[in-house]
């Protein structure tokens, strides 16, 4: 860790973790990453915890181990105990741990920078979430194809049949899509609006009374003639939850795209969420079928009437612990 005379604690930004040559090492080398090394150690609670400090930078025990351990220390900040995010408390921090939250989220990836590797994609994929993300991600997508910055082969947004929570029904209408109650048709909104588009050539799907059983793909077309797909996956595990990330991964790779190596893949998310999305496109998409995977934020702020978003110290614990996760996930399949 370095200092900022001005601006206090700082970190050497952290390589995302399936960018570099082997994945494997990728996380050892975040593991023991001096960001990840100052919560550890600025959280620790008793003597096991103070141990795992130790063990961290010593590489003490091996990637899978110490994954482990480190998901299990990272509990005390899921303060969303099965909500929705936007429905997380906040975490009583003092002013030095939100401060090193703040600073480590920016070293881990967390907020913006990352880079566009090629000027040409097979395949751009935009990942659902709460309202915000499924109006501002589709419309970061089509001003990096608008802008001339990538020429893309076809586009899918990937969403859920969740129902809104929270205030996402007054930022649907603030949106001025009052009738929107769900991810799903939030996801095909944005991306009508974001890419100008018509009615669909084609709807298929099935009605499910399972949790995670309803599936559904509108496809459209721009009028450059690109396809554009609308996509709703069906869970993994229909009777007892929605369609996670990776489920949304497997169903586009397998039904939508019918994936071949080499083939260039770009996801596009929202800053916060790069780290652990990435794991998990790399673990989905890129070791199974051998083609390239790069994941963008969007560029806060950038995008007319997408405000940059301001997230809490909290909501980057949270994602760092997603993080966590998702990296176990991911060594767990290298292995």
């Amino acid at each position: 860790m370095e200092m900022d005379k001005q601006m206090g604690a700082y970190f050497d930004q952290v390589p995302l973790v399936g960018t570099g040559l082997d994945s494997a090492a990728d996380i050892g080398g975040w593991l023991t990453s001096a960001p990840v090394h100052a919560l550890v150690e600025a959280f620790a609670e008793d003597a096991e915890d103070r141990e795992l400090v130790g063990d961290l930078m010593a590489e003490k025990g091996d990637v899978a181990e110490r994954l482990a351990r480190l998901d299990v220390f990272t509990d005390r900040w899921d303060t969303r105990q099965g909500l929705e995010r936007n429905q997380a408390a906040e975490l009583p921090l003092s002013p030095d741990q939100e401060e090193l939250a703040l600073v480590a989220a920016e070293a881990l990836g967390m907020c913006g920078g990352t880079r566009l590797r090629f000027d040409q994609y097979d395949h751009v994929l935009m990942l659902g979430g709460l309202i915000r993300a499924c109006l501002v991600r589709t419309a970061y997508a089509a001003h990096l194809i608008r802008s001339g910055q990538i020429i893309a082969g076809s586009v899918t947004a990937l969403g859920g049949h969740r129902p809104f929570v929270g205030d996402e029904f007054a930022l649907a209408a603030e949106a001025g899509a009052p009738e929107l109650s769900e991810e799903y048709e939030a996801m095909d909104f944005g991306t009508r609006r974001a890419f100008g588009l018509g009615e669909p050539e084609t709807v298929e799907g099935e009605e499910s009374p399972l949790p995670g059983g309803t599936w559904g793909v509108r496809r459209y077309r721009t009028v450059e003639g690109v396809p554009v797909q609308v996509v709703a996956a069906p869970s993994s595990e229909p009777e007892k939850r929605r369609a996670d990330t990776p489920d949304s991964y497997a169903f586009f790779a397998d039904q939508i795209a019918a994936l071949r190596p080499r083939e260039r893949l770009l996801l596009v998310t929202t800053p916060i969420y790069v780290p652990a999305q990435h794991a998990a496109a790399v673990r989905m998409l890129k070791l199974p079928y051998g083609v390239e995977v790069d994941t963008v934020g969007n560029d806060p702020g950038l995008v007319e009437g997408a405000p940059a978003q301001k997230f809490s110290a909290t909501k980057y614990l949270l994602e760092v612990r997603s993080t966590v996760r998702s990296l176990r996930r991911l060594e767990d399949a290298i292995r």
